[in-house]
């Protein structure tokens, strides 16, 4: 349960002025996302989705910057997970306590004083916490928190009027916050019929490519990742790298592996595969 009342940031942030010409407009991003993170499943997401089963329930262990979740038909019920308390915490912000956060974001300047504030402090309350996170996201290079990235045109404006779609798209959405062994533990179906309209999409963070995340996922994290999933009687998908580890486990228990094709993270590029437990057509174990 969240705090029902936030300080008014007036006075708890710099008075300097909003970066950026505000006769432009920001261009080519999926109107629901507010979020930007290394890693998300914008760019591809359709190309995923096509390897999708049907399905009315749709389960996300690995919600993150919603990647795929924003970017795909929504499900009848859609039941989603992410360990970070950041991205927990705004969505449960923007899906019950909208009206508060945009009257404090309107509030807060682009600038590289709140940026160094931010870099040392995190945030408890609620409210303060969420407009942390989309500044560190949204207004910094890469999302990184670095340094104050370049923005087009009105970007404040436009980022309100994706959380207003937002919080419209998410209603209904149920949020968890748990490790993604708990949650996907947690998950119970009431008869057969409920368990196989059920799919499971999980995009963790990739195996060698820790520096990217707060927490490393470990090979130990990817064999339970794929216990804890065949383990639930569902169809699933998981997004990862040609890793030769992840690639052997897939062979190893008698899963598909979809070519998805080559993808460029930070330092090299990489080919994206699919790795799910039902099969549309050859997969590469096949050819």
């Amino acid at each position: 349960m969240f705090y029902t009342t936030c300080c008014m940031l007036a006075d708890f942030y710099p008075r300097t002025l909003e970066r950026g010409d505000k006769n432009k407009k920001c261009e080519g991003r999926a109107f629901y996302m507010i979020l930007r993170r290394l890693g998300n499943k914008q760019m591809i997401a359709k190309k995923i989705q096509k390897e999708f089963p049907q399905h009315s329930i749709y389960i996300e262990p690995f919600f993150g910057a919603g990647g795929m979740f924003f970017n795909k038909p929504k499900a009848k019920y859609n039941i989603v997970n992410d360990l970070d308390s950041d991205v927990f915490n705004l969505f449960q912000v923007v899906s019950t306590r909208l009206d508060e956060l945009k009257k404090q974001f309107e509030l807060m300047p682009i600038h590289s004083d709140l940026l160094e504030y931010w870099k040392v402090n995190k945030e408890d309350e609620p409210i303060r916490k969420a407009l942390r996170f989309l500044f560190m996201s949204n207004f910094t290079y890469l999302g990184t928190g670095i340094t104050i990235g370049l923005v087009c045109g009105d970007s404040k404006g436009f980022l309100m009027s994706k959380i207003d779609e937002t919080a419209k798209f998410l209603f209904d959405v149920q949020f968890a916050n748990f490790d993604f062994r708990k949650f996907i533990k947690s998950l119970s179906f009431r008869n057969e019929n409920e368990q196989s309209k059920s799919f499971i999409y999980c995009d963790p963070p990739y195996l060698g490519t820790n520096d990217n995340y707060s927490n490393s996922f470990t090979e130990q994290d990817s064999i339970d990742l794929f216990d804890t999933l065949q383990a639930t009687g569902c169809k699933f998908a998981m997004s990862e790298f040609d890793n030769e580890f992840i690639l052997n486990q897939a062979k190893e228990r008698g899963l598909n592996v979809i070519v998805i094709g080559e993808r460029k993270n930070l330092k090299n590029r990489r080919t994206e595969v699919l790795i799910t437990n039902y099969k549309n057509h050859a997969t590469l174990f096949d050819i």
